[in-house]
């Protein structure tokens, strides 16, 4: 038995929604496509769907485009909308029990944007190659990206600040003028999802372009992002990456997501997957790539997308994802005595899943949590393939009341295994937090219910 939100609420969100998006097939597009014809839902959509009247008053403008209804997301700032973990688990409506498949719905993605996306209409927008590593500087309709060989994986995307609230607030040893910014998006652990995109290999792109021996690719989107601190007080969202990355096979610009044309959240009419790295890199809204035969220095945000810190000497540039995991309980949930099946998910950057153990605690005082349940291994629910999440399962029987805290520790095939909160390496801008943190839950007997 799960709390689960009051049917009354939910039909009262559900009726602010917007309608479900006329999304086009890829079939559907070209037949659009040689009539001349745009997708009128991205054009209106990009522009005409409001904020809330709070928004409007104070001047505020959304981030967001799509609807993100509260039993699906949790809201952590302007343009940060965070999945819950309680829906993939469980359905929300009409008493199902059946969570997410493999897939994340398009709807259900976690979002995190900088701006308001920008509007594009795919007649008339570019993508823009330049660079002196390439003999043949040129540009791509979006009907020329369609026409090209495509490429449909699927992956996990994860974000670099994924359960960035985890982290201690301090450093190990001291502060010394250090705290870890907190008015940034706290994360828990939603920041993740996973989909099958279709695409286009980058280097397919660049050798149209006539790319010769080059070193780094820096890849721009068309958002416009205000942030005073730069020159000039706004940035377009950039990533640099270095070519032996971007001409791998499974590195790809991005025009679908689970069949259908990508979100405009998610980056429409391109993005860029990097598989393996943390989404922080997946550039949206592409609109240039620059290819160079020397190394490009990183700009705007990308400069603080790095790991400083009194264990670093020097920063380290982000890239490759962690190895993570989460049980499919959101925090506030209540259980009934029983028998109970723990499931969750888990992921890494460096390729498959390997091994999930599931412990339990219980709170025997203020303050004294006991073992209840060791380290046990759970059991995969699928085979485990590179880049993508693995659901896996374990059983906790005979449950009495109590208040319980959950932790998963998952272990990938290349030896990287989640490390005890304690053990993490602490970095001033909160990025790849992975300690097996504990989610709490409470087992409360009917009887006991308000």
């Amino acid at each position: 038995m799960t709390h689960r939100p009051d049917p009354g609420d939910a039909d009262a969100d559900r009726r602010q929604d917007p309608p479900p998006e006329d999304e086009y097939s890829r079939r559907r597009f070209l037949a659009y496509s040689a009539a001349g014809a745009v997708a009128p839902f991205l054009i209106e959509q990009a522009s005409a769907i409001p904020g809330t009247a709070a928004e409007a008053a104070a001047g505020v403008t959304n981030f967001v485009v799509q609807s993100t209804p509260s039993w699906y997301f949790v809201h952590r700032e302007n343009g940060s909308e965070e999945m819950k973990w309680g829906p993939v688990g469980r359905a929300v409506f009409a008493g199902g029990h059946e969570g997410y498949g493999e897939l994340t719905p398009n709807d259900r993605m976690y979002i995190h944007n900088r701006a308001r996306p920008p509007q594009i209409d795919r007649r008339t927008w570019r993508l823009k190659l330049t660079g002196d590593a390439l003999t043949r500087p040129r540009s791509f309709t979006y009907d020329e990206l369609l026409s090209m060989p495509h490429v449909t994986l699927k992956r996990t995307i994860d974000c670099g600040a994924n359960c960035a609230a985890f982290f201690p607030k301090l450093p190990p040893g001291g502060a010394e003028g250090r705290w870890l910014p907190v008015g940034y998006t706290q994360w828990h652990f939603g920041a993740v999802g996973a989909a099958e995109w279709t695409g286009v290999r980058a280097r397919d792109v660049l050798a149209a372009a006539g790319a010769e021996s080059p070193v780094d690719v820096k890849f721009t989107g068309l958002d416009v992002i205000v942030n005073r601190s730069f020159p000039g007080g706004t940035i377009r969202y950039s990533q640099v990456a270095p070519a032996d990355k971007v001409l791998k096979d499974d590195t790809l610009l991005v025009y679908g997501m689970n069949g259908r044309d990508l979100p405009i959240d998610h980056g429409y009419p391109l993005r860029l997957l990097l598989s393996g790295w943390a989404a922080v890199t997946y550039v949206k809204w592409l609109g240039e790539i620059e290819v160079s035969k020397h190394r490009i220095p990183p700009t705007g945000l990308q400069t603080r997308h790095v790991l400083i810190g009194p264990a670093y000497a020097k920063p380290v540039v982000l890239s490759v994802g962690p190895v993570r995991s989460a049980i499919e309980h959101d925090p506030e949930v209540t259980l009934a005595p029983g028998d109970i099946t723990l499931r969750g998910r888990a992921w890494s950057g460096s390729g498959a899943i390997d091994r999930v153990d599931v412990s339990v605690e219980k709170l025997a005082s203020p303050g004294r949590w006991v073992t209840e349940m060791p380290w046990r291994a759970a059991k995969l629910l699928s085979t485990p393939e590179p880049y993508m999440w693995v659901r896996f399962e374990v059983p906790w029987p005979g449950v009495k009341p109590g208040q319980y805290r959950v932790m998963s520790r998952a272990k990938d095939k290349a030896g990287h295994i989640q490390p005890r909160p304690e053990d993490v390496v602490w970095n001033q801008h909160g990025l790849g937090y992975n300690g097996h943190y504990p989610l709490e839950l409470i087992v409360v007997p009917d009887k006991d219910m308000p």
